[in-house]
């Protein structure tokens, strides 16, 4: 349709006429001329065509996360369904689901981002960057407003792209609502420091309200707080006397409560001791915490290291791992090693056993690249041929993606491949794949020559749905391997903790693979309060082999090679051997070593290439027995023959058993922190604040070079430096920002010298914060993009952008130009108008 802008010109059209017709010369009446006069009409009257825009795209984001996950559970879909009941036939409906990061909703895919946070901004920005621009588009916020990243600059993207925003704010739950605020409390304390945590409590009614402390998930007090004016306070005395870092909790626990995730807090209390160390051991009366105590050191004896975690490593100075396998070692634990040692100057000595070193798993574990030997699996010094079945789950839940396209299923077929490629020739495998059937991949084959054909086969296994049928996958791994007359045969199962089926027979099946000398391990996917695990512990246990459980697919290659490792070799000699001196103790003590004629046994390992060598193995191997070196900022050892249990006698009968172990022990542990410094940390919201003080008159002014700081997220995260500011002569300060749901450590270079930090985090989940000010500014921010807050789901159809006009203008001056110039060519060709 075409209407006119400024009809009023349309009154130039008689007087033309009328002039033309009075004055002849003129010849206004020539066509092109004539033309020419209405073209210059019609461009002033600027004709313009109405164009109406075909449909509008609105684009639904849909918080997923915990805080919101109640509501939208139970009024979603019905929300869903009235956004396409009254949607129009030119309009798109797109939905995307976000917690932690946002996902485009495809029919039939699992929602697989963190829901502990809700990162509102980045869903906003992932819509905007998504959207075709070609299209009025609109966003449509499903949320409880509360965001846990930064939004504030989005509404300058939304304005300038043209996209109003408006938001449905879910209302909070009905009925009472008690939640606990920050704990105030120390971060550092020295050992047995009594400290008080105190925490506040809100609720809408008043009246007692039972709450629970735990110390590390184990309950350590209890009791009633009074609310009155709708606030309360939880107190309790506590004190500490092991090294290290505990992590205190506050539960309070009210009879009704409308929004239970905002009922617990917590805070990491660490205490700080020098020269202490861990020893994590098999042996609950491990001559090494004797000997070491007996020189005035501080020892923690840990028997149980399902106990352990990244915390137990913030007071030690030093961690003694004696004879205890890595898949008792918590994963986190094994993880946070590498930063330990190499950034918080940490000491780390490994000794022997049957248990330890290649033998107890650690052939690629996190600590493996930390000590000063290697436990590869050389051919030469293999003793048994093994036969080993590797049955493995491809059920639904292994076509889940990692990391882009990267499935747990590649992850786990690549850790099989790696398995095959570390047996030798004369060894010979078996794999199946199992769903709710066992399928043959690869049947009992001598590897010879071709690990790299049988690895291709296994790297294309598939994962095609369903669960895994554990019974069916273990017998017909059994069926193959009981063909084989290897010396040592052995299965490894690998299952999802949370989706393992039809157990069957087991029992039965496990006991018939055990009296004929085979054994079985499992590598398990998922954590110990999955609910499967019990039946994999179960079978692991009847199986007389491991079980590994790591949540993290990225593991699953190291996991298979440190279970074939264990298994493929005969890693701990069990023959009394000469000990030999190679000459690197004067690098740890100025006095030499009368060492003992014998030892009962060693870990074979090899010493790398760096390494100092102390003692090595009289026979034919000549392999390190004592083994030391700088690894970063920190020092390891290893001793391979066994300090306690069996095989330990000789050692433990030697005189000069005790002062070794001291002076080892001792060369492992770092320098004191500079004396006159201190180093604090503190919370505000999820923000740390870490603040490095000094007295200049100890240490200097930094000036020339000054402390660094490193922080790294999680047991395994990388270091990175955090720039920091001079706050004034003897105090340098910096603030970084914790991610939801996560924790950091980090460390002060000052001069040379560490000193180690953390575990940190927030005490109080941003998730289910109730932060009147974020939802203010989402109101703010749908108010300045042009939206605005609906409660009738159906009203955002109803802002469909309005029409728009299409100037003729231009074009109509491009014509008038084209015929101006042709009149005037015609007028000069033939002397006349044309």
């Amino acid at each position: 349709m075409i209407h006119f802008a400024e009809p009023q010109w349309f009154l130039l059209l008689p007087m033309l006429a009328l002039l033309g017709w009075r004055i002849r010369r003129l010849a206004l009446f020539r066509p092109l001329r004539a033309a020419c006069m209405v073209l210059f009409v019609l461009a002033l009257t600027d004709p313009q065509i109405r164009q109406t825009p075909q449909g509008l795209d609105l684009w639904v984001l849909v918080d997923r996360s915990d805080s919101a996950a109640d509501a939208i559970s139970q009024s979603g879909k019905e929300w869903e369904n009235l956004l396409q009941a009254s949607q129009g036939p030119a309009h798109r409906l797109v939905f995307v689901d976000f917690a932690s990061a946002p996902v485009l909703r495809e029919t039939g895919t699992a929602f697989e981002p963190s829901t502990k946070s809700s990162a509102l901004g980045l869903a906003l920005n992932f819509a905007l960057s998504s959207r075709d621009p070609s299209r009025p588009t609109k966003l449509l916020a499903l949320t409880d407003g509360q965001s846990t990243d930064e939004f504030a600059g989005i509404e300058d993207r939304l304005r300038a792209a043209g996209v109003p925003l408006d938001i449905r704010l879910i209302p909070p739950a009905p009925g009472e609502d008690y939640r606990i605020g920050q704990i105030s409390a120390p971060t550092r304390i020295a050992p047995g420091q009594h400290f008080l945590l105190e925490a506040p409590v809100f609720g809408t009614k008043d009246g007692s309200i039972p709450y629970e402390v735990l110390c590390d998930g184990t309950r350590v007090g209890g009791g009633e707080t009074a609310l009155h004016g709708g606030r309360g306070v939880v107190r309790l005395s506590a004190r500490l006397e092991a090294p290290g870092a505990r992590r205190y909790e506050i539960r309070i626990l009210p009879a009704q409560d409308s929004r239970p995730g905002n009922n617990a807090s917590g805070h990491w209390v660490e205490v700080q001791s020098s020269g202490s160390v861990l020893l994590v051991t098999a042996y609950p009366d491990d001559p090494v915490a004797t000997a070491l105590e007996a020189s005035g050191m501080t020892v923690e004896v840990i028997t149980d290291p399902s106990r352990l975690h990244p915390g137990f490593l913030a007071g030690p100075r030093a961690v003694i791992l004696n004879n205890i396998p890595a898949n008792l070692l918590p994963a986190e634990f094994l993880a946070a090693m590498e930063f330990f040692v190499s950034e918080q100057g940490g000491g780390l000595l490994m000794t022997g056993g049957r248990q330890s070193f290649g033998s107890g798993g650690y052939f690629e574990s996190p600590v493996d690249s930390l000590l000063p030997v290697s436990m590869e699996l050389r051919q030469e010094h293999r003793k048994l041929a093994v036969a080993m079945a590797i049955v493995m789950d491809r059920s639904g839940s292994m076509g889940a993606a990692v990391d882009g396209a990267t499935t747990k299923m590649d992850l786990a077929n690549e850790g099989a491949a790696r398995a095959i490629q570390l047996l030798g020739p004369a060894d010979a495998v078996t794999v199946f794949a199992v769903d709710s059937e066992p399928h043959e991949v690869v049947p009992l084959t001598v590897i010879g020559e071709d690990a790299l054909k049988i690895g291709s086969q296994i790297r294309r296994i598939q994962s095609t749905g369903g669960g895994i049928f554990v019974y069916r996958g273990l017998e017909a791994g059994w069926k193959e391997l009981e063909k084989s007359g290897a010396g040592q045969r052995h299965i490894v199962l690998f299952s999802d903790a949370a989706d393992s089926e039809e157990p069957g027979e087991y029992k039965r099946l496990l006991e018939t693979i055990t009296s004929e000398g085979a054994t079985l391990s499992v590598i398990a996917l998922g954590t110990p309060s999955d609910p499967d695990a019990a039946l994999l512990e179960d079978i692991a246990a009847l199986g007389k082999g491991r079980i590994f459980f790591n949540a993290d697919a990225s593991q699953l290659p190291a996991l298979f090679a440190q279970e074939t490792v264990s298994v493929a070799r005969s890693a701990f000699l069990d023959s009394p051997v000469p000990v030999v001196d190679a000459g690197g103790w004067s690098q740890i003590s100025p006095r030499s070593s009368n060492w003992p004629a014998t030892v009962d046994g060693y870990n074979l390992c090899y010493a790398r290439p760096e390494a100092s060598v102390a003692t090595v193995s009289g026979d034919e191997y000549m392999a390190p027995l004592t083994t030391f070196w700088q690894r970063g900022a920190g020092r390891t050892a290893a001793v391979t023959f066994p300090v306690a249990g069996r095989n330990s006698e000789t050692f433990r009968a030697w005189e000069g058993a005790a002062p070794f172990l001291q002076t080892l022990t001792r060369w492992l542990l770092p320098g004191p922190p500079p004396p006159g410094t201190s180093l604090k940390t503190r919370f505000s919201g999820s923000d740390l604040t870490i603040d490095f003080l000094f007295d200049e008159n100890l240490t200097g002014t930094y000036s020339v070079t000054p402390p660094r700081l490193l922080v790294a997220a999680g047991a395994s995260g990388k270091p990175q430096n955090v720039t920091w500011q001079k706050i004034s002569n003897g105090q340098f300060s910096a603030t970084i920002p914790v991610p939801p749901g996560e924790w950091i450590r980090g460390v002060v270079d000052a001069g040379g010298t560490r000193i180690g930090f953390g575990p940190l985090a927030p005490g109080t989940d941003p998730e289910w914060s109730e932060n009147a000010q974020t939802v203010q500014l989402l109101r703010a921010t749908s108010k300045a993009s042009g939206g605005s807050e609906i409660a009738d789901l159906r009203d955002a159809w109803k802002s469909l952008p309005a029409n728009t006009d299409f100037s003729l203008r231009t074009l109509l001056t491009i014509g008038l130009l084209i015929l101006a110039i042709a009149e005037i060519a015609a007028t000069r060709w033939t002397g006349r108008p044309a």
